[in-house]
């Protein structure tokens, strides 16, 4: 499918009449603890060292497993001092986080997650800001609440608090998801054991959420010079948080995207053009906005649905192509 993809650098028509890009991202917005309602409350924190990180950490530490998709405390504080070395990347501004969910006035830990806020160039049809939503987890005694719905829409809120925008603005937000195909017997039982969720149950969670699969060749460069780059992971965009784009997402604003999630949150402030990885798919997104090509965005619930039929997996096809093919 070819479409017309509009890109405006000077101005963005928003509702109300004001035309304004995403100037700045500000900390001291997000920082203290916000009521959700239902007795909750949600509470960030962007400094490398704080008690909220420790908690964070902790509960992040019970939660992820598999080697090359996990952050070393080091490697977060490294992120976090990003924003106050180099909140802006690219000539755009960022705002990594970490968030705690809790109950309003108690201290025990319902939840978290750890995610970069990013100002967006702009695309027609599209939000400000994105969110690369690098990880986000529900205490295993606090599971069936509907808790993970809840801190979306509280990282929503923070977003948008950050850039000074409206409530009902939604920003884009990305997450990278375990695909069950790409991963081995060894390392699906491994991860579902220790997250206490199986990994199709995990995917099923965030199809009731509303995300899509990114028709993309997604791969995590490494994490640090001691990792590898991970190609067992799937892209996902939850909700659509989009005015006019449908079920495609705009290469240019892809390529934004990834470029601020690698720069920042992967890469700790390199050049995502200098690593290889990093590299390949930004080009791609170029090419594809050369040609006039979307990416498009694939609903997950019928692949979800045939792999829970046949468990004979055509393993190492990528779910986006078994989506696709479906």
């Amino acid at each position: 499918m070819e479409v017309e993809v509009e890109i405006r650098h000077a101005h963005n028509t928003k509702k109300g009449g004001e035309d304004r890009d995403v100037a700045d991202l500000s900390l001291e917005a997000t920082l203290g603890r916000f009521a959700l309602g239902n007795g909750l409350a949600f509470e960030t924190s962007g400094y490398p060292c704080s008690a909220l990180f420790d908690e964070f950490f902790a509960g992040y530490d019970r939660s992820f497993v598999l080697p090359d998709e996990r952050e070393g405390p080091e490697g977060f504080r490294a992120c976090l001092a990003l924003n106050r070395d180099c909140p802006r990347m690219f000539g755009r501004p960022h705002l990594e986080l970490v968030g705690i969910l809790r109950e309003d006035g108690a201290c025990s830990t319902l939840g978290g997650a750890n995610f970069l806020i990013a100002g967006m160039p702009q695309v027609s049809g599209h939000p400000r800001i994105s969110v690369a939503l690098n990880y986000l987890f529900v205490s295993p005694e606090a599971r069936g609440r509907g808790l993970s719905r809840i801190l979306l829409r509280a990282i929503g809120d923070t977003a948008n608090r950050a850039a000074g925008q409206a409530a009902t603005d939604r920003p884009a937000i990305f997450i990278e998801q375990n695909d069950p195909l790409m991963m081995s017997a060894e390392e699906y039982r491994s991860d579902s054991r220790h997250s206490g969720i199986d990994q199709l149950a995990r995917l099923r969670v965030w199809e009731r959420l509303g995300t899509s699969l990114v028709d993309f060749p997604y791969v995590q460069p490494a994490l640090s010079a001691d990792q590898a780059s991970d190609d067992g992971l799937a892209l996902g965009l939850v909700g659509d948080g989009f005015e006019g784009s449908g079920n495609w997402l705009s290469p240019l604003f892809l390529h934004a995207h990834l470029q601020s999630f690698f720069g920042f949150s992967v890469l700790k402030g390199r050049e995502p053009d200098c690593d290889p990885v990093a590299a390949r798919q930004l080009a791609l997104c170029r090419a594809l906005a050369d040609s006039g090509e979307p990416v498009p965005l694939l609903p997950m619930r019928n692949a979800l649905d045939r792999l829970e039929n046949n468990r004979e997996w055509p393993r190492g096809t990528p779910l986006r192509i078994f989506a696709r093919n479906g």
